[in-house]
């Protein structure tokens, strides 16, 4: 793996007139990661003669907000992961989801679309929700919501649902159903994100969701956690290798998945983000898909990244 974290520091302090010592002072306020820092280190840094850990330099970029350039500079990474591996099997699964959403069907014309508004969700996706019986229509009330989806001529090809929430969302331990699971917590400060929904149609559109929580993740620096929901012991495997941890679980399934389970309990898994932008699975599966994309599908590509996808939220 290449990356431009020596020039970006030193252009950082040069651009802002910083001396070493004041960058230091910069990166140690507040942060126990770097206390131990000194100009020697970051010297050495500098000139390339030793390199910190992925999630230093993450959380080094974070704070001084060069975090998005940092990522996509990264080159020359290993482009073989478990996420990527994992997609077979997924799509043995998934598309059964998406076809209780819309019969399938090809088409050439696609749209995206981005809403902020819960209100105007898409009919197939409102009654899609509703059918699952769990307690989304409680929590969406609590904290805001984006909800992204590709259409063709009316039938939803793909779409996901992010909630800004508090890391405390949810009650610890094992949970008998979707409504004893949720805390209320709406005086929280949001600094977490949930998963709520994520159903795709092919491997094109779910690279292109996990691309827009990839992007989401390192353009707000206050989402420090971020949660998802298990039901199969290989994505639990899957979920573990990669840094989650299960905060909880919940014995009520949902409806439209139960031949597919093969765990007793759905499992409420939490990661820090930096943690989860340090794995180089998943970066690297992000970064590949952001590079392919690019190249051979720019249009799908473009509808993402010029949508106003990305939120501040008032804490």
């Amino acid at each position: 793996m290449q990356d431009n974290f020596s020039d970006l520091i030193k252009k950082y302090r040069y651009d802002n007139k910083l001396s070493q010592n004041d960058f230091i002072d910069i990166l140690t306020a507040n942060h126990g990661f770097s206390s131990k820092l000194d100009v020697v280190t970051l010297s050495r840094w500098e000139n390339e003669k030793t390199t910190p850990s992925l999630e230093k330099k993450i959380r080094i970029m974070r704070k001084i907000n060069l975090l998005v350039t940092y990522l996509y500079g990264i080159s020359n990474f290993d482009e073989k992961t478990k996420i990527g591996k994992s997609l077979n099997y997924r799509f043995g699964m998934e598309i059964t989801k998406y076809k209780e959403l819309n019969n399938f069907r090809n088409q050439e014309k696609i749209n995206f679309e981005f809403l902020k508004n819960k209100n105007n969700l898409h009919t197939n996706v409102k009654q899609y929700l509703t059918a699952q019986k769990r307690g989304h229509c409680n929590i969406c009330k609590q904290w805001p919501i984006n909800i992204g989806s590709w259409r063709s001529n009316e039938k939803i090809d793909a779409f996901f649902i992010h909630l800004y929430t508090n890391d405390e969302v949810y009650n610890q331990g094992h949970c008998k159903n979707w409504d004893e699971l949720y805390k209320s917590i709406n005086k929280k400060n949001i600094n977490s994100i949930l998963i709520l929904e994520q159903v795709t149609s092919s491997r094109v559109f779910y690279k292109l969701s996990l691309l827009c929580l990839f992007d989401t993740l390192i353009k707000n620096d206050h989402l420090d956690y971020v949660f998802i929901q298990v039901n199969t012991d290989y994505f639990l495997k899957l979920a573990l290798f990669i840094g989650f941890d299960t905060i909880t679980t919940i014995e009520e399934h949902l409806t439209n998945i139960t031949d597919h389970m093969d765990l007793k309990f759905t499992c409420i898994m939490k990661i820090k983000t930096e943690k989860l932008l340090a794995n180089k699975d998943f970066l690297f599966f992000c970064l590949k898909n952001y590079n392919d994309l690019k190249i051979q599908n720019p249009t799908l590509l473009d509808l993402i990244y010029s949508s106003d996808r990305v939120s501040e939220f008032n804490n």
